[in-house]
């Protein structure tokens, strides 16, 4: 039997700087992955939600050689949601990788799971040697988020020390929920980034916010792209 090679439905590919967490201002090549698992209130991106017949299946080959060829140093796997695909097949030497998730979706454990357009997803699970050595962003949802959001799977990222946690808040209330997941799975403060929700520069601009995080001891990350683009695509 002949095992076929994993195709990735991507919502668009661009260059631009990274505009929030651990490396904020980076220059970056951008790979947005089509399809998630989730449906946050205030997510940027629902474009990358379902299906979209438009878009042609890439393969590994085509992508890793986007890759290759960009000046960019530092690669963002973003979305939608990327863990829903075979993300270790992509890495190419000489290349910084990193991965936005939602952190819903164990990497290390093979997945099936059908969304709610009736996309099948099916993958291996990816190969722990490899994805250690990404910088992985994990964004938790909160309650102004999502409802019924579970919070089991932050034990593993808890566990890991591969990357950092990013949430974002709209007010204080959502800091102190962000305070209590942080004492509950042990998570080093200086592993967590908050930013402010929104997609307006007005928006950004919340200082008691960033008062109350700097009293709480949690770094502030700002959103670059935001600030300079607002909701422009592919920035």
């Amino acid at each position: 039997m002949i095992k076929a090679s994993p195709v990735y439905f991507v919502s668009e590919i661009f260059e631009s700087i990274q505009g929030e967490g651990n490396f904020a201002g980076i220059y970056s090549l951008f790979i947005r992955f089509q399809h998630c698992n989730l449906a946050c209130s205030w997510c940027d991106s629902k474009y990358t939600w379902h299906k979209n017949d438009s878009l042609i299946p890439q393969s590994v080959d085509e992508l890793k050689e986007i890759i290759q060829e960009s000046k960019a140093q530092h690669i963002i796997f973003t979305g939608g949601e990327p863990t829903l695909y075979p993300l270790d097949k992509l890495v190419v030497k000489g290349k910084k990788f990193h991965v936005e998730t939602n952190g819903t979706i164990i990497p290390t454990e093979p997945l099936q799971l059908t969304l709610s357009d009736g996309t099948h997803i099916e993958r291996a699970a990816m190969k722990e040697s490899a994805i250690k050595q990404f910088n992985w962003v994990v964004s938790p949802k909160l309650s102004n988020a999502i409802t019924d959001i579970q919070t089991g799977f932050l034990a593993y990222w808890a566990s890991k020390e591969w990357g950092i946690f990013k949430f974002i808040i709209k007010d204080s209330n959502d800091i102190t929920e962000i305070e209590q997941v942080v004492e509950q799975y042990n998570i080093n403060k200086t592993r967590v980034y908050i930013a402010i929700e929104g997609c307006t520069l007005q928006s950004q601009l919340r200082p008691e916010l960033v008062d109350e995080l700097v009293t709480r001891r949690f770094n502030y990350s700002p959103r670059l792209h935001v600030i300079l683009w607002g909701a422009k695509r592919k920035k």
